[in-house]
């Protein structure tokens, strides 16, 4: 049975097979027998690589322990509110933080990074998402779950 930690753009976590190319949390998310009780813990939401210096964690889900997240791609991370991280993808959050500093000078910290993108996806959280509720009930389950790359 999939796990309900596949990240859409939308920065909702849907249970799918399939897993995508990005890798990333938001904090410890779930209980100890594994289930989705929280949306996010913390403001520091970062996309990391599958793969980094051969390390390996498993099992998936451990309690106490941060939640591992899913997303199709990069531009679906950035979308759902998730920034490079800093250890394993250093050169693209430098590249980050680059752009970042030139449109907001006075928040070139990575702690001052976090709390603006954080309030931003708060703001979201509470105005709902930005499309008709029509075009969200079109965007069905099924449609989401496609967007993830099959593991065979």
């Amino acid at each position: 049975m999939p796990r309900p930690n596949r990240v859409t753009p939308f920065g909702e976590l849907v249970a799918v097979p399939e897993r995508g190319l990005v890798y990333g949390n938001r904090g410890c998310l779930h209980d100890e027998q594994g289930r989705i009780r929280r949306r996010y813990a913390g403001r520091r939401w970062i996309a990391c690589r599958l793969e980094f210096r051969g390390w390996h964690r498993g099992p998936l889900l451990q309690p106490g322990r941060f939640t591992e997240l899913f997303f199709l791609d990069e531009a679906t991370a950035f979308a759902a509110g998730h920034r490079p991280c800093a250890l394993c993808r250093s050169g693209d959050f430098r590249r980050f933080v680059d752009l970042w500093r030139s449109q907001h000078p006075d928040e070139a910290k990575v702690d001052a990074i976090d709390r603006r993108l954080h309030a931003e996806r708060l703001d979201d959280i509470r105005r709902g998402p930005r499309r008709s509720s029509s075009s969200r009930s079109a965007c069905s389950r099924r449609s989401i779950a496609s967007t993830f790359v099959s593991p065979g």
